[in-house]
């Protein structure tokens, strides 16, 4: 089954929690005990660089079967919240709402007795890899039915089940040790014929990806099912022989999901050499197709105002949705010489483009025109931009799109004098 969200994770999060928890007025009273749950972790502590498991257990103690939904762990769809303090997580919620979030789960009939089992990798999200002792929260909303279903229950039908634990992870300090061998063991497991087993060692490896494993990522690449972890493990792993098996993927992989990894992680390298192989693997990719503007963005975030000219050339693409692309690739710069630029696209006839030229410049300035923009003309809009631009255009301090701040109105108002000049309003 697939879900569509279209907010940031938080945002996501809240909406799940608002409507968990109005699910429990809907269960009957007979469902309180069917489902047990509870976490703990794989051991009871660890080493600083070996993979962290917490695992969740969730048994059936009720007299009838139940059909549980289940998901990728790591999936934000999946039902799973965990929480730790004082440790980096490496994939910040971000500044602004993202495009939207595709959910895929299945079911899985429990019977009286029987236990279902998540082992969830903290090192995927969090940077586990200094000694210490840290706090986590693990939540849990699970959703089921009752008895066994021929088809997927309606949601009106679905009850819910809410765990939560607190725990503690003591972390210690490698001292010499040899994690090695343990790592050589998941490289053998990668073989297994056990898929899950073979997913787990390939995901461990790819998300801690310590330097002698570089031989078994880049094996990963020659393995179908494997080559998204090895993408992973490319990103992560983070030497020049990684970053080169990174850029072959853009440069030789079809369009399709593996090579939009590829694109996202070349971007977060940052090396400005990369900037003409992502403008070739946007120009390879068909107009409006969601890899061509990834592309320009990952080529926007290395190349930085180095990139703009060639951002402004592909503003003359005759296709809209390329524009569109092209717009949001110049923001993605992060640098004072697309703000000029954006300003004057807020004088062009397309309200999309128009409107996102004025996103790219909230983005770059924290500042807004307006608490509504779209109640201003655009070309009121334009001479409040242009007017506060060459008034602070050398001064303003200007902002990369994963920096948060607060939103600050443009000092002045203005209005249009007959001349055509912009005229600071004395009633602000």
């Amino acid at each position: 089954m697939i879900g569509m969200w279209g907010g940031t994770m938080s945002e996501l999060w809240q909406q799940l929690t608002l409507a968990m928890a109005v699910a429990p007025a809907l269960v009957p009273a007979f469902a309180a005990t069917q489902l047990d749950g509870h976490f703990h972790l794989s051991k009871s502590s660890y080493i600083a660089g070996e993979p962290v498991f917490l695992i969740f257990e969730v048994k059936n103690t009720g007299h009838k079967p139940v059909m549980i939904r289940t998901a990728s762990p790591l999936s934000p769809c999946s039902g799973f919240r965990i929480e730790m303090e004082g440790v980096r997580n490496r994939e910040p919620a971000g500044c602004y709402p993202s495009g939207g979030v595709v959910c895929a789960s299945s079911t899985e009939l429990l019977p009286h007795g029987k236990t279902h089992t998540d082992r969830i990798l903290l090192n995927h999200s969090y940077d586990l890899r200094q000694p210490g002792r840290f706090s986590l929260h693990a939540t849990q909303w699970l959703s089921y039915g009752i008895g066994p279903a021929k088809k997927p229950w309606l949601s009106r039908e679905e009850l819910q089940e809410h765990f939560e634990d607190r725990l503690e992870i003591e972390i210690e300090s490698a001292d010499g040790k040899d994690l090695e061998p343990e790592f050589q063991q998941y490289a053998l497991e990668l073989k297994s014929k056990d898929w899950q087993e073979e997913f787990i060692a390939a995901q461990v490896i790819a998300d801690l990806a310590p330097p002698y494993m570089e031989g078994a990522i880049l094996q990963m690449l020659d393995v179908p099912q494997l080559h998204s972890y090895g993408i992973d493990g490319l990103r992560n792993l983070g030497t020049p022989a990684a970053h080169r098996a990174l850029a072959n993927v853009v440069r030789t992989a079809p369009p399709g999901l593996d090579q939009n990894q590829a694109i996202r992680y070349l971007g977060e390298i940052g090396d400005s050499g990369d900037v003409q192989l992502l403008l070739d693997a946007a120009h390879a990719s068909a107009p409006g197709m969601y890899s061509r503007e990834l592309a320009l963005v990952s080529a926007a975030e290395v190349g930085g105002a180095g990139a703009v000219p060639a951002l402004m050339d592909e503003l003359k693409d005759e296709s809209s949705m390329n524009q569109q692309s092209a717009v949001r690739a110049l923001y993605m710069t992060g640098s004072r010489a697309a703000v000029p630029v954006l300003i004057e696209l807020l004088r062009v006839p397309d309200a999309r483009l128009n409107k996102t030229a004025e996103f790219g410049l909230e983005v770059l300035t924290h500042r807004r025109s307006a608490e509504r923009p779209e109640s201003i003309p655009p070309e009121a809009r334009y001479l409040k931009w242009a007017h506060w631009w060459k008034t602070h255009g050398e001064s303003a301090t200007i902002y990369k799109y994963d920096q948060c701040g607060e939103m600050m109105p443009l000092e002045k108002p203005c209005v249009q004098a007959p001349s055509g000049a912009c005229v600071e309003s004395r009633a602000s």
